[in-house]
């Protein structure tokens, strides 16, 4: 058997299980489709048919989902509904971490901030979630659920709408009424209307960023998700959040997207369970 330690990540339309340790020349993942139906059984075979194809013992293990969680519970998840009570995977003595998707994500791209550092990541994936550090300290909110940015209520002329109805890769596809490669063949072909869908989506996604620049005043703001991927997406959100925020935040404030987005949310579930093992307090945080 080789040791190593394991990250996985379940989203709305995928599930990534991520190896990375000393016994591993390079880095093992795996992924899988997800959908609404998704359920803890459906997840569990799945990890350990990775762990058996691949001879992997894991010395830590980190579980994100898509959703809020409370007290090792996921207590809702409306892109995977079936995930509702679960308490994560149970392996061999190892014990799980589980948090938040997005709480991940910020837990890897803040490992080389300074300690004063204030952040916000955001994930646009099926959905658009997010997670805010605040002179180094995560903000949690009364019940530890802040961030659930996606469930902004923003007004529009057919009456208000939620940031997730607008921005997320889901309604993008709705919208559009074709599956994700489809969108991307009509975006390159320079389909009008599938473009404007696409930068409509991304002007939501914008406003939301300059809203969180106006209130949180961070020192960057790193963003990551599949949805970023279509054409004009990320070029139309940046454009409109440079305009609505306060020049003076702005100006402070560095937005980038995050480099290797597909594995930002399983190595950040890692490095949080490997540090949960080794006793480091700064993890309870982040869960």
């Amino acid at each position: 058997m080789r040791h190593a330690a394991v990250g996985v990540d379940i989203g709305g339309t995928k599930l990534l299980m991520l190896a990375e340790g000393q016994d591993l020349e390079t880095p093992i993942a795996r992924r899988l489709a997800t959908g609404p139906s998704t359920g803890p059984a459906d997840i569990e075979a799945a990890f350990h048919a990775f762990l058996a194809d691949n001879s992997l013992k894991p010395t830590a293990l980190g579980i994100a989902v898509p959703g809020l969680v409370e007290n090792g519970q996921v207590k809702i998840s409306d892109v995977l509904p079936q995930l509702t009570g679960w308490q994560g995977i149970r392996n061999d003595g190892i014990p799980a971490l589980l948090v938040n998707d997005i709480r991940g994500a910020l837990a890897q791209e803040t490992a080389g901030l300074s300690r004063t550092s204030s952040a916000v990541v955001i994930v646009c994936g099926t959905a658009v979630g997010s997670a805010y550090l605040c002179e180094g300290r995560v903000i949690r909110g009364s019940r530890g659920w802040a961030g659930e940015i996606g469930s902004m209520p923003i007004q529009t002329p057919q009456g208000v709408k939620r940031l997730d109805d607008l921005a997320g890769g889901g309604a993008i596809v709705r919208e559009v009424g074709k599956h994700p490669e489809q969108i991307h063949a009509a975006l390159a072909t320079g389909d009008a209307q599938t473009q404007g869908i696409v930068n409509a989506a991304g002007e939501a996604l914008g406003l939301a960023i300059a809203s969180l620049v106006n209130i949180l005043n961070p020192d960057t703001v790193r963003i990551a998700g599949g949805t970023l991927g279509y054409a004009g997406y990320w070029d139309t959100a940046v454009a409109t959040a440079r305009t609505h925020a306060l020049p003076e935040l702005w100006d402070v404030c560095t937005i980038d997207r995050i480099q290797a987005t597909e594995l930002v949310v399983a190595r950040g579930a890692m490095r949080l369970a490997t540090a949960a093992i080794d006793g480091q307090a700064w993890v309870q945080q982040y869960v």
